[in-house]
């Protein structure tokens, strides 16, 4: 890289760098609206198949009403799965988003400050 390890970076050197590079900071990645992430944890794996199983037990119900006398066996079987699915998928979304939130607490706790050598004399950099 060009650098000598004992005296680190001229301020020349460490101005072209910042100028051609931009600051050496972590940009923190985009966040994923709320929505979305409620809509992966209703309809992802297991509960997309439970899914697909409530919506075949109404649609055979639907058919049955529509030779006759249906048994509500299959509405019921349906609309528990739907029950289910609804409750396992909003308590998974609050667990996520409570855990998340504790997450975004520790990044606050950590300082934005770097320590490096620039011209014999400890520099520092602050990200923003």
């Amino acid at each position: 890289m060009g650098t000598d390890y004992k005296a680190g970076l001229t301020k020349s050197e460490a101005g072209k760098r910042l100028e051609k590079f931009g600051p050496n900071c972590l940009t923190p990645p985009k966040k994923t609206p709320e929505w979305i992430k409620f809509m992966k944890t209703m309809f992802t794996g297991f509960a997309l198949l439970l899914w697909v199983a409530a919506i075949l037990c109404f649609l055979a119900y639907g058919i049955d009403s529509s030779k006759g006398d249906p048994s509500p066996d299959n509405l019921y079987v349906g609309g528990a799965l739907t029950f289910v699915v609804i409750v396992s998928g909003l308590f998974t979304f609050y667990q996520e988003n409570k855990s998340s939130k504790i997450m975004e607490s520790f990044a606050k706790m950590i300082p934005p400050n770097g320590q490096g050598a620039q011209g014999r004399k400890g520099g520092g950099h602050r990200c923003r």
